[in-house]
């Protein structure tokens, strides 16, 4: 064998090894390397609603911890739909994420044609945070606690009314759960929103409104309502005084045990190396200190942990809000 044949052999098995190399570090890339571009956080509302302001608190913190922009986009619409719909038909390789919440369970049920399944079309990513909403009723109903306001509402049935941020918003489903349980006559009193239901309840048009514990704290504190109970299985650290739903009634309501809630969702498919870089960083986002005193300023409890808590949280809260507006009677739009 010749010089020039020995060198030849030897240069094309070098080819060979540098394109195996080449192949392999081609399939592993895509785990790997992620994120190697700017990664979208739609919000289906517009800017400046609780859901929007949770997404652009943590969008900093989260883009340091993927090394990567994290950019918020707000598309509204169709009560959240539009921002799901597009989440549900991207490309699931992690650079489309939706700022889910409490609407992927309710929608499902209260319209008519919904327009992708969240369950089946969305893959849960990281649970995000959950918030209390509280029942608040003003001054002039002689209440003081739930066991009275219960009382007052069955000897004056249909004379209480909550007012509500909406046909089947939370703050309305919640007043039904209530109202079903308890079995008192409370006249529901939809808004275009809770702000004008707060509006009119500190003016006295309304007896009581249930709603976020963040819009309700300044008027708790001046004394123009007076809370009477909160969501969720323990007691705000905020308003430690105020009991549960449950506490306060004697009555299970597994409903109210949860409150507002949000998580990241991708759409299905996701890769699980990249679906868990996501879970990671979303863990670091909510321990960073700053983000943690911004959201209690806000009444917001982070609540991060694994994708299938969330996974279980959709599909758990999606059963029980279809059957409680089965209950309410309420029709799909």
């Amino acid at each position: 064998m010749t010089f020039s044949t020995s060198r030849r052999q030897a240069l094309q098995a070098g080819a060979a090894l540098l394109a195996l190399a080449a192949a392999g570090g081609a399939q592993a890339q895509p785990a790997g390397a992620y994120p190697n571009q700017p990664v979208r956080l739609l919000v289906g509302y517009s800017p400046g609603g609780p859901t929007d302001i949770l997404a652009r608190q943590i969008g900093p913190a989260l883009s340091k911890a993927l090394g990567q922009q994290v950019v918020v986009e707000n598309k509204p619409g169709a009560n959240g739909n539009i921002a799901g719909l597009e989440t549900a038909r991207a490309q699931p390789d992690g650079y489309v994420l939706l700022m889910g919440d409490l609407t992927l369970a309710t929608n499902p049920s209260l319209m008519k044609d919904m327009p992708f399944d969240p369950v089946k079309q969305l893959g849960p990513v990281a649970p995000v945070a959950t918030a209390p909403l509280v029942l608040v009723v003003h001054p002039s109903i002689p209440v003081r606690n739930m066991t009275e306001l219960l009382a007052y509402a069955r000897s004056h049935p249909g004379q209480l009314s909550n007012g509500t941020a909406g046909n089947g918003n939370l703050t309305h489903l919640a007043g039904e759960v209530l109202k079903t349980a308890a079995k008192v006559d409370i006249r529901q009193i939809p808004y275009k929103g809770s702000g004008p239901a707060l509006t009119d309840l500190v003016g006295g048009q309304i007896s009581m409104v249930i709603t976020g514990l963040s819009s309700t704290k300044g008027f708790i504190d001046n004394g123009r309502v007076r809370p009477l109970a909160i969501t969720g299985t323990r007691r705000s650290p905020q308003l430690p005084d105020v009991p549960t739903f449950a506490e306060a009634t004697g009555l299970p309501l597994p409903e109210l045990n949860v409150g507002s809630w949000w998580g990241i969702f991708a759409p299905a498919g996701l890769p699980a190396p990249v679906a868990e870089t996501l879970n990671k960083a979303i863990e670091r986002a909510l321990a960073d200190p700053e983000v943690k005193a911004r959201l209690a300023q806000m009444n917001i409890d982070p609540r991060p942990g694994p994708a299938a808590d969330l996974g279980k949280l959709l599909a758990s809260e999606t059963a029980t809000w279809k059957r409680v507006i089965s209950q309410a009677g309420i029709v799909p739009q």
